[in-house]
């Protein structure tokens, strides 16, 4: 009996000759390699093919097989890679799928599966492969979220897909067999990208408006081998949902920037009217934090409307004096002559008309506190002096008094004018200009900080509401074009339109309709140089307008009302006096 039972050995000699019959009997090459990349079996099929190209495959046994290895290995790692591969070689072409040899969850080597192109057998397999390929190229198409249109050279539509359809609400058999042209004509679209790269050969796009959609079709044109135009491929792309899908963004980002200004308000001492969005604006809340707990003299310089006095009270809030008064005067406000005694005060009898026992003047009441002298500019050379002396010298004396008093104030100055250029001129003085500008907060008109226009609105708006019990609301489009108005006015031009539409509006959402008429025929001019007049206007409207506008250009590129006149070629008085104006009108 033990006769009758073949040894190990013998069984395995047995099995592997059975391998080596089942692998010879397949039409298929078979190449196995190891995990080193080196050839370790083949089978008849294998020989074949290569045996008629003059390579032996016995005498590359136990190596990488450069000849044929070589070449496949520029098109994929044969230790880590898979897929299906065309190699030419010594004109023979011979397809290739590489498989991973595993035991378990580890790759023992590498298969590969071989058969050469244009063989009877391996026809019928490629027509295979191709119709799956065909089959999956199909899935993609119709599929693809994107409308697709094919056209060969003349423009006849020889394909399109799904998207397609529902894009143009029309059927492929419809459309299928015609000439894009036939299409144009019978008001499909308006314009073709197909025709566009037929006439230039060249990648094309164009907007077209269907229904309520906005479509962009890209077409692209498909050249043979030799490089003849063959065909015509246009990507058709709904644009409708992408910019729902911006507007949604835009609004995230305008919540964002709500709580963000919250944040910062919070940060700077929860000041509701302090509005920091912009990086200009930013830089300011910087500045202001940097010299919360210092007493340095501050000048504050900027446009009519650009919020100085916001930015004085954010000082005062911060700052080590907050819990004492704050005294804000207007230079412009008070006549010359009852200047030095509403500064300084006075005694009683000093003149006619003087209080019984006198009186303080701002310096005395801002004792230990801060003193704000707004439109600092407009003060008279001689009272500048006097000023000068009780910033040098800390003291006071009433009029009509002897006895000096000393007084400790922080002093912030604000002007919209040009101190240093009036320097200059003689008309402010020099040593009162360097110890008021000790440190300067310029603050940037509204048209150059344009992140805060939006942030503004919304504060606006939502103080008015309070104000007058409405819920009015800012629409995305309205946004858009305040962002892109001139703003001469700036910060306060922007706070009583927004007042104004609060009140006068109807509707709970303010919409671009809804702006003044002036505002309208602004969103109206061209941005270039030409003038243009549309209609028939009173003249003194259109020079108006025209002022305006020039004016508003004329700020854009100058940061004075000096470089404004160089500009357009006046005297610095009728700027100044053109846009004062402006802004009461």
């Amino acid at each position: 009996m033990s006769e009758l039972i073949p040894s190990p050995s013998a069984y395995m000699d047995a099995l592997e000759d059975s391998y080596r019959t089942a692998l010879d009997s397949i039409f298929c090459g078979i190449l196995i390699f190891d995990s080193s990349g080196l050839l370790i079996h083949y089978n008849r099929a294998a020989d074949t093919i290569f045996g008629d190209m003059g390579l032996v495959l016995s005498q590359y046994l136990s190596t990488d097989f450069a000849p044929f290895t070589a070449l496949l290995s520029e098109k994929v790692d044969l230790r880590r890679g898979t897929g299906r591969y065309q190699v030419e070689l010594d004109e023979h072409r011979i397809v290739c799928n590489v498989h991973a040899w595993r035991k378990g969850q580890v790759r023992q080597g590498t298969i590969l599966i071989l058969h050469e192109s244009m063989h009877a057998n391996c026809i019928i397999q490629e027509m295979d492969v191709t119709n799956n390929l065909l089959h999956e190229i199909n899935i993609f198409v119709e599929s693809s979220h994107d409308g697709i249109l094919v056209t060969d050279n003349t423009g006849a539509v020889i394909r399109v897909n799904a998207a397609f359809e529902r894009a143009f609400s029309i059927s492929r058999r419809d459309v299928l067999g015609r000439n894009v042209r036939d299409l144009m004509a019978d008001g499909l679209y308006s314009q073709s990208a197909a025709l566009k790269v037929m006439e230039t050969r060249q990648t094309a796009t164009v907007c077209i408006e269907v229904a309520s959609k906005t479509l962009i079709a890209t077409g692209t044109p498909v050249f043979d081998p030799c490089g003849a135009f063959t065909s015509v491929v246009v990507n058709i792309r709904d644009m409708t949902e992408l910019n729902e899908l911006k507007n949604d963004l835009q609004r995230q980002q305008m919540v964002a920037e709500a709580y963000s200004q919250a944040l910062r308000r919070q940060q700077n001492g929860g000041s509701k009217d302090f509005v920091v969005c912009s990086r200009e604006m930013q830089q300011i809340s910087d500045t202001i934090q940097a010299i919360s707990q210092v007493d340095s003299t501050v000048l504050i310089t900027g446009e009519s409307g650009t919020g100085k006095e916001v930015v004085v009270n954010q000082i005062f809030r911060s700052g080590i004096r907050s819990h004492k008064p704050l005294i804000k005067i207007n230079c412009c406000a008070i006549p010359a002559q009852l200047f030095e005694s509403e500064m300084f005060g006075y005694e009683d009898g000093a003149f006619t008309g003087a209080r019984r026992k006198g009186k303080a003047g701002f310096f005395e009441l801002a004792h230990e506190g801060t003193l704000f002298l707004d439109e600092i500019g407009e003060l008279d050379p001689e009272l500048q002096v006097k000023l000068l002396r009780v910033i040098q010298e800390g003291e006071i004396t009433r009029i009509g008094g002897t006895r000096t008093i000393h007084v400790d104030v922080r002093l912030i100055a604000a002007t919209n004018r040009d101190l240093w250029q009036m320097t200059q001129e003689g008309k402010f003085r020099q040593d009162l200009y360097y110890r008021l500008n000790v440190i300067n907060i310029e603050i940037p008109p509204l048209r150059r900080r344009r992140d805060d226009i939006i942030p503004l609105a919304r504060h606006f708006l939502h103080k008015y509401n309070e104000k007058y019990h409405k819920q009015k609301e800012l629409s995305m489009e309205l946004g858009k074009i305040l962002r892109g108005l001139t703003w001469v006015g700036n910060i306060r031009e922007l706070e009583n339109l927004i007042e104004n539409m609060v009140v006068l509006v109807q509707d709970d959402v303010l919409l671009p309709k809804d702006l003044p008429d002036r505002y309208r025929r602004e969103t109206e001019v061209g941005q270039g140089a030409q003038v243009r007049v549309q209609g028939v206007l009173p003249l003194k409207e259109a020079v108006r307008q025209v002022e305006r506008q020039l004016l508003a250009n004329a700020q854009a590129q100058c940061s004075s009302t000096r470089e404004m006149a160089r500009l357009l070629q006046v005297d610095q008085s009728t700027v100044s006096r053109k846009m004062q104006q402006l802004l009461h009108q």
